[in-house]
């Protein structure tokens, strides 16, 4: 398995994506909170995400794959992508705010 490296093109899809309320209550068209968005999750992505965590997520949201495809590239069964995606999800959610400067 590969390790994700995550760019600003892909964490502007994300932070759109994962709209955080504390964050976004703009609904991510305020520049200023979506470019503080995506510095909090390239930061929380390397901190806190397991890598198969970190590549479900990208895989599913940044590339858009199908989980059934994801779960065939790493040998497991969709409803485990589905797992690893809930959770770091969550973990993501729980974690920005420990990231604000």
């Amino acid at each position: 398995m590969r390790i994700y490296s995550v760019d600003n093109k892909r964490l502007e899809s994300l932070s759109q994506t994962m709209v955080y309320n504390q964050y976004c209550l703009s609904g991510g068209t305020n520049k200023v909170k979506l470019e503080k968005m995506k510095k909090h999750l390239s930061k929380a992505f390397r901190a806190e995400l397991t890598e198969r965590q970190s590549y479900c997520i990208t895989q599913y949201y940044l590339n858009g794959r199908k989980m059934c495809d994801i779960a065939k590239d790493m040998n497991i069964t969709p409803s485990v992508v589905s797992r690893h995606i809930s959770r770091g999800i969550k973990k993501l959610q729980r974690s920005l705010p420990y990231f604000e400067e």
